[in-house]
């Protein structure tokens, strides 16, 4: 099934992985460079009646200028609580422990990892 996901990484080089490894799973992937960016794509993306986004998963870098992943999946939550997230971290463990009320919300992926877990992920 085809899915449409928004993955926000200031990295360009592993943003662009990403990108290729999502398409070439038949994926429809937008990226958005930062957290701010990937707030205001988000929010662009919402529908106006059901207000739902038109994404099916959002994949976040959690080190990011402006605001990092974990600020980013707090805030999305707020606007839709059964948003699906993965967070992306080389700390996750450390970052799970510290925003232990999105334990429950979200999916921590230690980094490094084989990019193909991404498309089992998503």
């Amino acid at each position: 099934m085809v899915k449409r996901i928004l993955v926000a990484e200031d990295n360009r080089f592993t943003a662009m992985q990403y990108e290729k490894i999502l398409q070439s799973g038949n994926h429809e992937v937008e990226i958005a460079k930062d957290g701010d960016d990937c707030i205001k794509k988000y929010i662009d993306s919402m529908n106006d009646v059901s207000k739902e986004s038109k994404y099916d998963v959002l994949i976040l870098d959690h080190s990011m200028p402006q605001r990092n992943g974990a600020e980013v999946a707090s805030d999305i939550l707020s606007l839709n609580p059964k948003q699906k997230i993965i967070l992306a971290s080389a700390y996750a463990l450390s970052t799970e422990r510290n925003f232990s009320k999105l334990k429950d919300k979200i999916l921590f992926l230690q980094k490094p990892f084989q990019l193909s877990k991404i498309l089992e992920l998503v």
